[in-house]
C-alpha cells in the first residue's frame, strides 16, 4: 500500500471481503481425508481428557475444595463444545469471520487524529 489515498489504507484484502461477507453464501467445503484424520485424532485425546478432568475435580469437590465444583461442571461442558465443533468442521461448516466496518472506522481513526492535533 503506498499510503497515498486514505481509503486504500483501512481496506481489507479482496479475499478477506469476499470470505467475510454475510451476503455472499458460505458453500460448505470440502474436508480432505488429512483434515478428517487430524480433527478424528484431536477428538479422541480431547474428550476423554475432559471427561477425566471433570471426573479428578469432582473428587477434589467431594474433599472440601469448593471452587472445584465449578470445575466439575465446566471440563465436561468443554468436551461438548469439542464434539459439536468435531461435528460442524467434519461437515466442512467453516465459520465465517465478521466484515468490520471499515468506513466507520477511518471515521473514528480520523477523528481521534483531530483530537488530538
Amino acid at each position: 500500500m503506498s499510503g497515498d489515498n486514505k481509503d486504500d489504507e483501512y481496506q481489507a484484502p479482496q479475499w478477506v471481503q469476499d470470505e467475510s461477507n454475510p451476503d455472499i453464501p458460505n458453500a460448505p467445503q470440502e474436508v480432505s481425508r488429512k483434515q478428517r484424520i487430524i480433527l478424528t485424532v484431536t477428538l479422541v485425546v480431547v474428550f476423554p481428557f475432559c471427561l477425566w478432568a471433570g471426573w479428578f475435580e469432582f473428587g477434589r469437590a467431594q474433599s472440601g475444595n469448593w471452587r472445584a465444583w465449578v470445575y466439575t461442571f465446566e471440563w465436561p461442558f468443554f468436551g461438548a463444545i469439542a464434539i459439536y465443533l468435531w461435528r460442524r468442521l467434519i461437515k466442512g461448516d467453516m465459520p465465517k469471520i465478521p466484515r468490520p466496518d471499515l468506513e466507520a472506522l477511518a471515521k473514528e481513526a480520523d477523528e481521534a487524529e483531530k483530537e488530538k492535533g
